[in-house]
């Protein structure tokens, strides 16, 4: 594909993206954030809710990455009669998934991984985790089957100036992310819930280029097994596991 119409796709993509319509995630500008009741104690919280984190992921968790699908880019594209470009849209977004696949199954080892496209989202924040797991074809494999009770998942996207906190796990349903999304990095970490985690867990990596992506995974593998090796003899107490879900 010529590079004017590679450029293109990905300001289609990521308009879409950006203006809140894509299946992907809204965005919007937060005031007073930090007022919210998620922050109460937040510095207090925060290092031993990601000293949980990582041990848990370690010791008996998965890391859930989520494949988007850019359905509602496409679709637009199609009813409004861009057939050719709707058809580049699902190129890129297969190439672009096949490439993310590739690199955590080669770079990643720090726990057990699998693969879920962005519709079955609601399944997985409900833990309704039968038939939705791709394999390396891309294609939905009901025979990968994943019992794992604690979770993380690991997408593309922006981060936030978080209008969250440390949302207790009673108030994590009804919690809408309202921060300023900032730069759109190669892998950001987020609950099952899917907000956003904090420091210090190591919640996001930079960089963008699906090329390199490879680079990007065996980084972030590097800095999880760092944080773990620091914190590993840590215990969670009881008080903080409303916090770790």
């Amino acid at each position: 594909m010529a590079p004017k119409l590679n450029n293109l796709v990905f300001i289609l993509i990521l308009f879409y993206s950006v203006a809140g319509i894509s299946q992907e995630g809204t965005t919007q500008k937060a005031n007073n954030y930090k007022a919210d009741s998620s922050f109460l104690k937040f510095n207090a919280l925060r290092f031993s809710v990601a000293k949980a984190q990582i041990n848990l992921l370690k010791k008996e968790g998965v890391l859930l990455v989520r494949l988007k699908t850019n359905a509602n880019t496409i679709n637009r594209l199609k009813n409004a009669g861009n057939i050719d470009l709707a058809t580049q849209v699902e190129r890129e977004t297969y190439l672009n998934n096949k490439a993310i696949v590739r690199a955590y199954n080669k770079e990643f080892n720090f726990c057990p991984v699998y693969f879920f496209y962005s519709n079955y989202s609601d399944s997985v924040k409900h833990k309704k985790l039968d038939n939705i797991f791709v394999d390396s074809t891309l294609s939905v494999n009901p025979s990968i089957v994943c019992n794992a009770s604690f979770y993380l998942i690991a997408e593309q996207g922006f981060i936030y100036e978080s209008s969250l906190g440390i949302v207790s796990e009673s108030q994590a349903p009804y919690a809408i992310e309202k921060g300023i999304a900032s730069k759109e990095m190669a892998i950001v970490v987020k609950n099952r819930y899917f907000i956003q985690l904090h420091k210090p867990f190591p919640y996001y990596q930079a960089g963008y280029s699906i090329k390199k992506y490879g680079e990007f995974v065996k980084k972030f593998n590097k800095e999880l097994q760092s944080f773990y090796t620091k914190n590993s003899s840590y215990v969670m107490p009881p008080e903080i596991k409303e916090f770790v879900y």
